[in-house]
């Protein structure tokens, strides 16, 4: 399993809580060990300037924005409320 992540999991001091780092939370919660994949980059810039981390979550959800989800049977989850539902349901505790 691979969650790929903008620049890390860690809270931002002073801002809102991070969008990875719910996703990141809701699978260890729920019992797993994602691989985390660093993208960096910024979603929002045309596929040319994507760095290699977002052009594989682009092509495998058809955005480049992150966090998104590769399960070990190669499902692709995007967006942090989809993840945590997820982890949620699949939960193996």
């Amino acid at each position: 399993m691979k969650l790929y992540v903008c620049w890390g999991t860690f809270q931002v001091p002073g801002m809102r809580e991070h969008p990875c780092r719910i996703a990141y939370e809701a699978l260890v919660q729920a019992d797993y060990e994602p691989e985390v994949i660093k993208t960096h980059g910024w979603g929002a810039l045309p596929r040319a300037l994507q760095t290699p981390g977002r052009k594989t979550v682009e092509d495998g959800t058809g955005e480049s924005w992150v966090p998104a989800l590769q399960t070990d049977d190669g499902e692709w989850i995007s967006g942090t409320s989809e993840i945590v539902a997820w982890a949620e349901q699949h939960a193996e505790v």
